[in-house]
């Protein structure tokens, strides 16, 4: 299926130094997957301290990214089975 980053998702990128490969990996193996608004889709990946978080659609048999940001926490706190002290 191919992958279409919308210019507010590249942006995003660009801003987060964040690069395709991980959004990819993110989609394709994601540790979350969340429904969104709209009939999209949240996939959260833990990447080192943080948490990627892609939001997408899946429309006319294409994959539509449609932001991506960095979270310091993930979906409902931490998504990690470490306990913080």
């Amino acid at each position: 299926m191919d992958i279409y980053f919308s210019r507010h998702a590249r942006n995003k990128m660009r801003k987060f130094k964040i690069d395709k490969d991980d959004i990819i990996k993110t989609i394709r193996f994601p540790d979350i997957l969340q429904p969104s608004v709209k009939n999209r889709i949240n996939a959260w990946v833990k990447k080192e301290h943080r948490y990627i978080r892609v939001t997408y659609l899946k429309e006319d048999g294409r994959i539509i990214v449609v932001t991506v940001t960095l979270k310091e926490k993930g979906p409902g706190g931490d998504i990690s089975n470490e306990n913080p002290v």
